[in-house]
């Protein structure tokens, strides 16, 4: 039988999605990389599935979205942060995260909606007066001089609403959805009960107390989606693209 080839990036936000795969199907192969070059693989078929962010997923609507799973959060999720060097209120340029266009366009949405400033995004770092910051680095950071600002709590604030920040995609040609549909949640469901162990592996690798990442995967994260997470990934959607056009225009 021909292998079934998965690729996600090695975050421990997506581990309990993830470890458990060739577990449930031995056939799996999983691949490990960074999201867009996963998006990449998946839209030339040389992978069958991806865990991609959720702005690429809505970018692409040829691929075939699986929304009974992901990595979500119903409020502060701790590792999506807005770094602020200035007042929030007095930021002007953010820098990008090169590793999340999902968080880049959320800090912009939650800038311009629930703080009422448009910012410019920029690249580098230097003299930028925030910067998006994600994953176990930001999770592990100490906050900004002028501190913190969790995007995922904005976003609850601004919509009321869970937000989503990865979903698995498969490829527009593949003929096995319903399988890896499956496959998928039941390997969400044994590795929600693994966290203890994964936990004590990052403990053991990135430092602070297998308790401390514990709390982040059980607490901060869901990984099964409900409804509301799924209008979230609706709102999200239609707010960007509003975003997309208000941009264009002020650039024309």
């Amino acid at each position: 039988m021909k292998p079934v080839r998965f690729a996600a990036a090695a975050y421990s936000n997506s581990a309990p999605l993830v470890a458990c795969l060739s577990q449930v199907d031995p056939n799996v192969e999983v691949f490990h990389g960074v999201p867009s070059m996963h998006l990449k693989e998946l839209l030339a078929g040389r992978i069958d599935c991806a865990l991609i962010p959720v702005a690429h997923a809505i970018q692409h609507p040829e691929l075939t979205i699986l929304d009974r799973v992901g990595v979500a959060a119903d409020g502060a999720v701790r590792s999506v942060l807005l770094k602020c060097h200035k007042p929030v209120d007095q930021i002007i340029t953010v820098a990008r995260d090169v590793a999340s266009g999902t968080s880049n366009v959320l800090a912009e949405l939650v800038l311009e909606h629930h703080v009422g400033v448009s910012v410019e995004m920029v690249d580098d770092t230097v003299g930028a007066d925030a910067e998006v910051v994600i994953g176990d680095r930001a999770l592990l950071s100490e906050p900004a001089s002028a501190g913190d600002m969790d995007l995922a709590a904005a976003w609850k604030e601004l919509t009321k609403l869970p937000f989503v920040f990865a979903l698995w995609a498969v490829r527009s040609d593949f003929d096995e959805v319903e399988h890896i549909d499956v496959l998928t949640q039941h390997a969400a469901q044994m590795g929600v009960e693994r966290i203890p162990a994964l936990a004590a592996g990052y403990a053991e690798q990135l430092g602070k107390t297998a308790g401390f990442w514990k709390e982040y995967l059980e607490k901060s994260i869901h990984f099964q989606l409900t409804d509301a997470d799924r209008k979230a990934i609706k709102q999200f959607k239609t707010m960007a693209a509003v975003h997309e056009v208000l941009t264009a225009q002020m650039e024309n």
